[in-house]
């Protein structure tokens, strides 16, 4: 692909700028754009979950700490949750953050007393994106499928990509990820030289880690994504500990994961979307 180089001052990244002293999930636009099993005082790109300038959905979830044993998200966790809307531009030769602007602010309205769990939802607007990208805009709404079958063809094509990984077949990999290969390049501004770095490193990291390293495709459930446009599969159960690593939890992560050699794990996550009139699954974004 000939990747059209947009100009350094036009190269706009949208973010939610976060800071908690707890795990929170973050949606963009019904994506699950953030999980982690860590305090988050970071900033989220909103790219990879928007095609074009408009209006964007956010929202956060909170639940109970499951490491603590908590069944209530206190009041006052809630409240020392802080969202910021804003943008910011990165010169790659620089590795510098240039005109980073977190400046409109995303109250939380927090409830008077401890709750099971906690939502909320805003909406910002985009409007200054150098490019419109087709994504999942054409995909099938797949709410409208029988549910098991379709969680029957999800699990077969997640069958194959376990065995490609474990095969360590990086460049049969990059066949089937080519569409979210091509989109990613354009939203996160990639250069040619950048995009072929990228996929090389990509493939020998499959054939390096991945090699009959892969764990059994296990213990998932299956998530639709962007109002049933996007599917995929997910761990479903808390863990404490995983190859020797504690404290590690694999809940919510794609169910293909990669054991570290020594300890830990890692794991290849896919959104995947069905083209209108097709049968084929095509992957579209982490």
């Amino acid at each position: 692909m000939k990747i059209q180089q947009i100009p350094l001052e036009k190269q706009i990244t949208y973010m939610i700028d976060i800071t908690t002293n707890i795990p929170v999930i973050v949606y963009v636009n019904d994506i699950k754009a953030s999980e982690l099993n860590m305090p988050l005082g970071t900033a989220i790109d909103l790219n990879p979950y928007v095609l074009k300038n408009g209006k964007c959905k956010i929202k956060l979830q909170i639940f109970p700490l499951f490491r603590k044993g908590d069944t209530l998200v206190t009041v006052e966790n809630i409240m020392r949750c802080n969202l910021f809307f804003g943008s910011y531009i990165r010169n790659k030769e620089t590795d510098k953050i240039l005109n980073y602007k977190a400046d409109v602010a995303l109250p939380i309205v927090a409830p008077k007393e401890d709750v099971p769990y906690f939502e909320q939802e805003w909406e910002v607007e985009l409007t200054e994106l150098p490019y419109e990208l087709e994504g999942w805009s054409k995909g099938q709404d797949l709410r409208k499928w029988d549910k098991k079958e379709l969680e029957k063809k999800v699990v077969a094509y997640y069958q194959k990509l376990w065995s490609i990984l474990n095969n360590g077949e990086g460049e049969r990999w990059t066949k089937l990820t080519q569409k979210r290969i091509n989109e990613t390049a354009i939203f996160y501004y990639e250069s040619q030289e950048e995009n072929q770095k990228a996929i090389k490193n990509n493939q020998q990291n499959i054939v390096k880690y991945c090699t009959n390293m892969m764990i059994p495709l296990e213990d998932y459930e299956m998530k639709l994504y962007a109002e049933g446009k996007l599917v995929c599969l997910e761990r479903k159960t808390h863990t404490k500990e995983f190859n020797n690593k504690s404290p590690l939890d694999i809940k919510g992560w794609s169910p293909l994961i990669l054991k570290g050699k020594k300890s830990g794990a890692g794991y290849y996550n896919v959104l995947l979307y069905l083209p209108q009139g097709s049968n084929e699954f095509v992957i579209i974004r982490k």
